[in-house]
């Protein structure tokens, strides 16, 4: 278990400079000049070239990338932001507890109305529960999110004047960001939480539970959910790699303090490194996210402990009989 976590952690920046080099590769066939955007309306060639030479804009895009990730080996720094000249990470720094709060709120809330609606899908299988479950979370699941966003504003901030449109200062804010991250989010996790239930539920041991005279409920949450909870923990680490990627959407229709609102307004003006640091500060935080979720495998499922522990003891036998042998 210890030398598959070494290697999933040595994986982890591996993973991360491929993403990087993809994102330098996409913003390189951008045609958005960052530099007449920071230069005043009335500037001269040499001012432009003088400017394009300082930030090193004037290198091949192969070279920028690696004196981006040479600056973060060496130093640490993820660089200076061409709109306000500071470093990158005093902008994001503050705004990564808001993006990591609203996808922890959201995988949560998810999760509470997802589960139970697929294991209730999965008991009433065939049934008109079942049937008008499944039709209203693949309409919901098929909705884009800032489709939804902007008429959950105009309905309940709008017109109704129920709720506030921006911010995160009260209740109130967090209403209508978590509702159209929650809706999509917990029509997919009902889909494949009632595909896992159904599975689980026509295995013999459900049906050794039965005859033993369990009884029903007995049977459905200590039998099946139990033993359908290990995909389920797959899926909640796809939820929240989605929130973390949907709060870009969702934090700029409403405004939101967070590092999805600062990469949209990144990519307007060209930042490179603002957008760099971001997409990064993303990137760790759902790999962390999966890992953590990879490692809790062997807490929830025994079989996959011990799976490591035959192994290990198999490694210890022979090495035990080639220490005989010679």
């Amino acid at each position: 278990m210890l030398k598959y976590t070494i290697k999933r952690i040595i994986l982890i920046p591996f993973m991360l400079l491929v993403i990087a080099l993809l994102i330098f590769l996409f913003l390189s066939l951008s045609k958005a000049d960052a530099i007449t955007q920071m230069l005043p309306t009335q500037y001269t060639p040499e001012d432009y070239y003088n400017l394009q030479h300082e930030l090193g804009l004037d290198k091949p895009v192969v070279v920028q990338y690696l004196n981006w990730v040479w600056g973060i080996i060496s130093k640490g720094d993820f660089g200076m932001s061409y709109k306000t000249r500071g470093p990158v990470w005093t902008e994001i720094g503050y705004r990564i507890p808001t993006t990591l709060k609203f996808a922890i709120v959201t995988t949560i809330c998810t999760l509470l109305i997802g589960v139970p609606l697929g294991v209730l899908c999965a008991v009433k299988q065939y049934t008109l529960v079942d049937d008008i479950t499944n039709v209203i979370c693949k309409i919901v699941g098929s909705i884009p999110g800032f489709w939804l966003a902007l008429v959950l504003l105009l309905t309940f901030s709008l017109k109704l004047k129920w709720l506030p449109t921006y911010g995160l200062t009260s209740f109130k804010h967090w209403i209508l960001p978590v509702v159209t991250s929650v809706l999509p989010g917990s029509a997919y996790y009902m889909r494949q939480v009632r595909s896992s239930m159904l599975d689980c539920i026509r295995k013999d041991y459900v049906r050794t539970a039965r005859s033993k005279g369990a009884t029903e409920r007995t049977v459905i949450y200590r039998d099946a959910l139990r033993n359908a909870l290990l995909p389920m923990i797959t899926i909640t680490g796809s939820v929240f790699a989605l929130q973390m990627g949907g709060s870009v959407v969702i934090e700029n229709v409403f405004a939101l303090p967070g590092v999805g609102s600062k990469i949209v307004e990144a990519i307007n003006s060209k930042d490179i490194p603002m957008i760099m640091a971001s997409s990064m500060m993303l990137a760790i935080i759902c790999c962390l996210m999966m890992l953590i979720i990879d490692l809790s495998y062997a807490l929830v499922d025994p079989r996959i402990k011990a799976t490591f522990v035959s192994a290990k003891r198999s490694k210890k036998t022979d090495k035990e009989k080639e220490k005989e042998a010679a």
